[in-house]
């Protein structure tokens, strides 16, 4: 027996959190009753269907990609076809954790583990996101200050203590670190000094590295990766 919002989640639907607004607004059905209890325990072998899809409980899989250039995040653009369900070919619903607008490139995490992702995004968790990122203007020092220090980046938006090391004098190139996620967060931070973002490229989710990946290329969770996702869930 499990709670109904946990089967959800493991069938790869959605989070639990999510889950439970589902079942509130009379969207879920057990052995064709619907249910508004998001406290209800069900049966692997119950009937469960959310929408009108029949929901099934799905092995978790956890994938590093290397997400290029010109591709967006989101799994279906139906004005875009360079859109992860292009970019991966899965088969199976799946969730993209740690976005990446179409200019930048970098590492995103693929799961149908609909709570992992939650875990790893929501501010509170303050998970490291490091970077390298090119840039048309150096930073003097006391913009480096401010820019760890948090600025603000418009839209009621401020930024809170972040790292930002200088790798690469020649090439304009950094390594900045955030624990934030607000749309074209490092961007919007270089704009702020007049300094324009040529390539952006994640290097990092908390422990999970793109080490020596290859654009387009995708890789299973190692064992100590698998760990940290036992650590995130409790």
């Amino acid at each position: 027996m499990m709670r109904i919002n946990k089967f959800i989640a493991r069938s790869g639907y959605t989070s639990r959190r999510k889950a439970d607004e589902l079942i509130k607004n009379g969207l879920v059905k057990v052995n064709y009753k619907i249910i508004k209890e998001p406290g209800i325990d069900v049966k692997e072998n119950d009937l469960v269907e959310v929408d009108g899809q029949i929901l099934e409980i799905e092995d978790k899989f956890y994938l590093k990609l290397y997400k290029p250039v010109g591709f967006i995040t989101s799994n279906f653009d139906p004005y875009n076809d360079k859109d992860l369900n292009n970019l991966l070919d899965l088969d199976k619903r799946f969730f993209a954790a740690g976005r990446l607008d179409k200019d930048s490139e970098g590492l995103l995490i693929i799961t149908n583990d609909g709570d992992f992702t939650n875990e790893i995004i929501h501010p509170s968790k303050k998970l490291d996101k490091t970077y390298i990122v090119k840039v048309s203007k150096l930073l003097n020092n006391k913009e480096i200050s401010l820019f760890e220090k948090g600025i603000d980046i418009g839209n009621g938006e401020v930024t809170s203590d972040s790292k930002i090391v200088l790798i690469d004098k020649k090439t304009n190139k950094y390594k900045v670190t955030i624990h934030q996620g607000y749309n074209r967060q490092i961007r919007r931070m270089f704009e702020y000094f007049s300094s324009k973002v040529i390539n952006l490229k994640r290097i990092s989710i908390g422990p999970i590295q793109l080490s020596n990946m290859k654009p387009y290329e995708t890789r299973q969770f190692t064992a100590d990766e698998l760990e940290f996702v036992k650590q995130v869930m409790g």
